[in-house]
């Protein structure tokens, strides 16, 4: 039976997690259910981890290599009263000081006896961050929360009840913030007589909400988890890294090398083709004289190469497609750099290849590849919690989002690709799909109609390429209506800064939210008065004061790579969504119409007026996408339109 007092609600814990051997599932039963509260809320472990390593990397370090120390004092009788009441004789099943003593030193728990009876215990150093073995998950596989913030009686105070495992003391702020991100998320579980309930416990965090009486909830714990083999493709869920395959080891080629070098327990790079020697050699130099990688002449031939499970694709944007065309009919798993192609008629000849393979699959019984585009931006730190604010309404409905890069011109490729439109698909389509599938994603809409003005003011004009004159832009605005009502823009300026910075603006109905990068930054606005005005403006006593919450980069994810470490999340995620773990969050129909709304926004200004947007519709591969929220609508037809 579920025993604490009933008005006392046991915050989120995994079931004796500060035990050496904590019991791999819990079947809960309900004889009786309570008529007001008393619902068992559930939140993914794998969740609060992601947070917490998101949002608290230096927290989660600690967690992870130190491991915490539990302390507790246990009365000598249970005391009913308290929800930390249980008796040390009852806690280790025992009668006597010497049997609890035995039981004690084999775990590793150190013990005071105190004076009344009671035994002040301090756990061995247990791990809080753990990697399941089963699905390879990172978990919040701790009582951390529940102890800071539940271990309150007459005997214990919950902030000096949990510690790091060198005997420092916890972030308290960071705790509270893991509290308040599992209240926000979780699911609650409400009974009814006869429910049933099985519970993972290495995978799912549960708590208890108070309640009246009368309420009987029995729990069976049940262990060890159950290993399954292998995924439906075969390969291992755990201890078997994926081997990468990177085409075109460029600037970006070599951010991916870095930092699947950081998630060496779920990847390694066994295979690269680069066609400049230059850049071969600085791939190589990258992967180290130990590396097993191969290095091919062909890429068709990497492709064909049995220890390559997913490709990278980071060639020159014009060459996608005719890589894809390759590589999708293999059935391998694909991460293509953005853009995913340079014509609206090669993204939708993609997704057709994908079809295609997948129907064949179904056919045959075997495994589907994971295609996912790259879009670096949705992992950056500040604009995650950027969309983690917005996606959780507390500042009620989106009415305006806004990106503003200013930064430096484009940097130099192989033959000057980068210089042309009718290589690079135009540099709002090659620098912006980026924003405009930020723009989609933080709208959960898509765009009807694209009014765009913008031109090539100064960069690359002196420039006398093989090929003739740039003719890429370097400067443009970009308004965009969503079908939902809210609306958009984009100003790109490629001459404004030697620093590439970013500033994202989300205005919802009771509020904003602002993301800053490379400062890493988030200000949260939630105003006073919004309404009914006096004809003074609101004075400083009146204003509400923002939220400024900055989010460091890591050292080495920083290092690895050119977008303050959100190459490393949006790997984590490929890697995730090829096991077969979760869905591909950004699909060839995201990576469609990011492109769908570049050249929109280019056609908008050769023709200096609207372009309206006729989506087609959805196919299997916008699943994901259709999970967010992001279902396409016709705008309605209207004369003279310009159609895309």
């Amino acid at each position: 039976p579920n025993e604490p007092p009933p008005a006392q609600p046991i915050p989120f814990h995994h079931e004796l997690a500060q035990a050496p051997n904590p019991p791999a599932y819990i079947l809960f039963h309900c004889e009786v259910a309570s008529r007001e509260g008393g619902a068992t809320p559930i939140i993914p472990s794998t969740e609060v981890a992601c947070f917490l390593e998101r949002e608290f990397p230096d927290f989660a370090r600690k967690l992870s290599t130190l491991g915490v120390r539990y302390i507790r004092v246990m009365p000598e009788e249970t005391d009913n009263t308290s929800a930390q009441g249980r008796s040390w004789r009852e806690t280790y099943n025992v009668a006597t000081r010497q049997e609890a003593e035995a039981v004690m030193r084999k775990q590793g728990t150190a013990f005071e006896w105190l004076p009344n009876g009671d035994c002040r215990t301090t756990t061995a150093a247990l791990p809080a961050l753990r990697r399941d073995k089963r699905t390879g998950k990172r978990v919040f596989f701790n009582s951390v929360v529940a102890a800071f913030t539940g271990w309150n009686d007459a005997r214990n105070v919950g902030e000096k009840a949990v510690q790091f495992g060198d005997g420092s003391a916890v972030d308290g702020d960071v705790v509270r913030a893991v509290a308040k991100f599992m209240q926000e998320r979780r699911v609650a579980f409400k009974w009814h007589e006869g429910d049933v309930l099985l519970i993972d416990n290495t995978l799912v965090m549960h708590a208890r909400d108070s309640f009246r009486p009368p309420r009987r909830v029995l729990a069976s714990l049940r262990g060890p988890p159950r290993m399954p083999q292998t995924l439906t493709g075969g390969l291992p869920l755990f201890g078997q890294p994926l081997g990468f395959g990177i085409i075109g080891t460029g600037m970006m080629g070599r951010e991916h090398i870095r930092n699947l070098a950081l998630l060496a327990e779920d990847a390694t790079v066994v295979a690269i083709w680069e066609p400049d020697a230059t850049e071969r050699a600085a791939a190589l130099s990258e992967l180290g004289e130990q590396s097993p990688c191969k290095v091919f002449e062909q890429w068709e031939d990497m492709i064909k190469c049995d220890a390559v499970d997913a490709v990278v694709i980071c060639t020159a944007n014009f060459h996608h497609i005719e890589v894809l065309r390759r590589a999708i009919p293999s059935g391998k798993h694909i991460l293509c750099e953005k853009p995913m192609c340079t014509t609206l008629a090669d993204c939708e000849e993609v997704e057709r290849l994908l079809e295609e393979r997948d129907d064949r699959a179904r056919q045959s019984g075997s495994p589907m590849g994971a295609f996912m585009v790259g879009m670096e931006y949705r992992w950056m730190a500040p604009i995650s919690r950027l969309i983690e604010e917005i996606d959780g309404a507390s500042l009620g409905p989106l009415r305006m989002v806004s990106v503003r890069e200013h930064r430096f011109p484009f940097l130099v490729k192989v033959n000057n690709w980068n210089r042309y439109n009718r290589y690079s698909g135009g540099t709002l389509v090659e620098k912006a799909c980026h924003f405009f599938d930020l723009l989609r994603r933080i709208a959960q809409s898509e765009a009807v109609s694209v009014y765009a003005t913008g031109g090539q003011a100064q960069n690359h004009k002196e420039e006398m390429l093989h090929e003739g004159p740039a003719d890429t832009l370097d400067h443009a605005q970009v308004l965009i209506q969503f079908a939902n009502g809210s609306r958009g823009s984009l100003e790109l300026c490629m001459f404004a800064e030697d620093e590439q910075t970013e500033h994202v603006t989300a205005v919802c109905q009771r509020g904003k939210v602002e993301a800053w990068s490379p400062s890493s930054t988030v200000r949260i606005v939630r105003p006073r008065v919004a309404s009914g005005l006096s004809r003074r403006p609101p004075q400083p006593e009146e204003r509400a004061m923002p939220e400024i919450i900055k989010l460091p980069v890591p050292a080495d994810l920083a290092k690895a790579g050119y977008h303050e470490g959100a190459t490393y999340y949006e790997l984590q995620n490929f890697i995730e969504a090829a096991r077969g773990r979760q869905l591909v969050p950004i699909t060839a129909r995201d990576g469609k119409l990011a492109v769908a709304i570049g050249l929109a926004a280019q056609e908008s200004i050769r023709l200096g007026k609207v372009v309206h947007l006729v989506p087609s519709e959805p196919s299997e591969h916008s699943e994901p996408a259709e999970a967010l929220g992001l279902l396409m609508r016709r705008a309605p037809e209207t004369q003279e339109r310009s159609r895309l």
